[in-house]
Order: structure tokens, then C-alpha cells, then sequence
């Protein structure tokens, strides 16, 4: 981002000149240097040289190209492209996301946000490879630039996602490779450090952290294993019954709407299959239930027995908000319904009836 009219208004105080006496210098009136200092127009780059000149600066200290963006400002324009990918045509906003990662391509906390942006939205682009083979080259730059170890873990599992959208199991594979290691509880080590200088609330909260990442890991983890144990109806019961205690002994329909959806997803999908029409509208029934009661406004939060996150969940690189356009998200909880392996049951009067107490539930968020 270009500094050049703080520096001009930096330096003119430093030199004690008015603005009207920097104006005379470079020959043009006061109400331009006003509209420099102000960032509402810049210098003609034929003035450039005086300017650097009559401050005793370089060409370089003048322009003061910031490369990285404020964390504020990455979350501002995230928040600004998603919205914005509701209402507009793809490419349009897609042409605009390129354009500002090529502006900041020395800043890879910014690229590595529109990446997470582009894997979010991309299923809206005619075409999803290209958007996808896009989201690698950033990655890829990421690499390139930053030795920061968050940062490059996010890049890992970002490509570990896109491999897996490219329908390339085997890169996701190598990607990941020696994930699965048994913990070493940092968590504990830095609660039990802030309990030993005396500072009980910092430890409570790197513990209620703890808890939180490991509930969404055990609720977020289920869709798959039950999958995987569908034709072993006890095992396949019994994570239904396990999940449904953690879901309800933490209120995660309230802490964590999403994570709760994405599993009554599963059970349904695997109802629907199986030809369970009991366990299939009763999964349902609750899917529409928190998507109309609990899922707005959508962001991270906290509750009563998790009342030390919001500081935390603040500091989150896109914070709290959704990564998603409302719309598109209500679009997608709508579309779920149509899903193709509920085609047998679309002449039902419960998924009539379900789908019409969703579409009027919505309307109202």
C-alpha cells in the first residue's frame, strides 16, 4: 500500500513548512498537497524528484511501499471479497482477489488468507480447476516466503485439501505424512507455566482452548468414521450415541451450530442410503432445527462455561466472523436438501415439509 502522502505530511511537519509553502515549491495548489496528505489523490510522478529532494529523502523513503497489510486490513478485505462473491459474477471478484495478491505478493499472511478465500468459493467458479491450480501457485509462494511454522502448517493442509479436490488422494497423503503423532500437550505445559507466576485466568483460558479444539476435532472427525463404519450397524450406532452426548453434555448446537450440521449431515446421508427412513427424518428434523434456531448470527463465540474465549477466537487471522457469504450459505443449506441421495424420498410429505419450514425459516436470517 502506498504511504507516499503520510510521508509528505510526516515530513512537512518535521520541516515546520505549511502546506501552502510545499505547494508553491512543487508548483501546484494547496488543495492538492492537502489531497496527497489526505490519500484522496497522489503527486504526478514528474514531482517525485523534487519532493524527495526538498525532504532530503530517497525516491524509495518517499513511496514507502508497505508489503504487508494489518491484520485488521487482511480480515476487511476477506470479509469484503466473500460478501461480495454472493452478489457478483465470479470472475469479476476472482480478477480483483488476483489483482491484490499480485500487489502483495511479499506479504504471505495476505496470501495465504486468499487462498483459504479462494478454497471457500471456488465450487462457484464455470472453471474450478484452474481456481484450484491458482490456490497451489500462492501456496506455493507462501513456501517461498515465510519460515513461520503456523503459517507454513496452514499452507501443508491447505494443499492437503486442494489434492484432495483434485481428486489426488496420494499428494494429500505425502502431504500429510507423520501428522498422526502423539501429542505433547502444549496446552497443559502453558497453562500449568501461567498457574506458577500467578496468572490463574491465563491458565484457565489456555485450558478452555484445549477443551474447545479438542471437542471440534471429536465432533468434526465424526462424519467420516461414521462413513467408514456404516455396514457395522453397533459401531456405526454407538458413534451416534457418543456424539449426541458430547453434542448435548456441551450445548454445541449453541457453542458450535456448524460443527453439529456437518454431523447430522452424515447420519442422514447414511440414513438416506441405508433406507432408514426413522433415523433419516429424525436427522433431518434436527439439521433444519439448529440451521433456523441456532446458526445466526454466524461466527465463533463463546458461552458461559467457555467464557474466556472471545479474546482468543478474536485473534483467530479472520476472527470470528463466517468465511462465507450469508446467502451463499443459506443457498447451500437449502441445496443439501435436494442432495442425490435423497431423490428416493422427495415425493415424502415429512421432506415437503421439512424443506418449506427450512426455506421459510431462512428468510427470516
Amino acid at each position: 500500500m502506498l504511504q507516499i502522502g503520510s510521508i509528505i505530511l510526516r515530513e512537512r511537519q518535521r520541516l515546520s513548512i505549511t502546506q501552502e509553502t510545499l505547494a508553491i515549491h512543487c508548483q501546484v495548489s494547496k488543495a492538492s498537497v492537502s489531497k496527497w496528505e489526505k490519500r484522496q489523490s497522489y503527486p504526478d510522478i514528474t514531482l517525485l524528484p523534487k519532493l524527495a529532494a526538498y525532504f532530503d529523502i530517497t525516491i524509495d523513503e518517499l513511496l514507502s511501499f508497505e508489503h504487508q497489510l494489518s491484520k485488521q486490513t487482511v480480515q476487511e478485505l476477506y470479509n469484503d471479497f466473500s460478501q461480495r462473491f454472493g452478489k457478483e459474477p465470479f470472475p469479476q471478484v476472482f480478477q480483483e482477489v488476483e489483482n491484490q495478491v499480485k500487489t502483495y505478493y511479499q506479504d504471505p499472511s495476505f496470501i495465504l488468507q486468499m487462498s483459504v478465500l479462494m478454497l471457500n468459493h471456488y465450487h462457484l467458479a464455470e472453471d474450478q480447476k484452474s481456481v484450484l491450480s491458482k490456490i497451489t501457485q500462492w501456496t506455493e509462494r507462501i513456501r517461498q516466503l515465510s519460515n513461520d511454522v503456523w503459517i507454513l502448517r496452514q499452507v501443508n493442509t491447505l494443499q492437503a485439501n486442494v489434492a484432495l479436490m483434485q481428486a489426488n488422494p496420494q499428494k494429500t497423503l505425502e502431504l500429510l505424512d507423520g501428522v498422526i503423532q502423539p501429542s505433547i500437550g502444549d496446552e497443559v505445559l502453558l497453562a500449568t507455566a501461567h498457574e506458577q507466576v500467578g496468572n490463574a485466568e491465563e491458565a484457565m483460558r489456555a485450558i478452555q482452548v484445549m477443551i474447545y479444539q479438542s471437542l471440534l476435532q471429536i465432533v468434526g472427525g465424526s462424519p467420516i468414521y461414521l462413513r467408514l463404519t456404516s455396514s457395522e450397524s453397533p459401531l456405526f450406532d454407538e458413534t451416534i450415541r457418543r456424539i449426541e452426548g458430547v453434542i448435548e453434555l456441551y450445548d454445541l448446537k449453541k457453542l458450535h451450530p456448524n460443527m453439529c450440521i456437518q454431523f447430522y449431515i452424515s447420519v442422514a446421508q447414511s440414513a438416506a442410503i441405508e433406507h432408514n427412513r426413522e433415523l433419516l427424518y429424525n436427522y433431518l428434523t434436527k439439521y433444519v432445527d439448529v440451521c433456523i434456531r441456532h446458526l445466526w448470527p454466524i461466527e465463533l463465540r463463546g458461552d458461559d462455561y467457555f467464557d474466556l474465549l472471545d479474546e482468543w477466537l478474536e485473534q483467530l487471522d479472520l476472527g470470528k466472523t463466517a468465511l462465507r457469504n450469508d446467502e451463499l450459505i443459506k443457498q447451500s443449506i437449502l441445496d443439501f436438501m435436494n442432495a442425490p441421495f435423497f431423490e428416493p424420498y422427495q415425493q415424502d410429505e415429512e421432506m415437503h415439509d421439512l424443506k418449506e419450514k427450512l426455506r421459510w425459516g431462512l428468510e427470516d436470517k
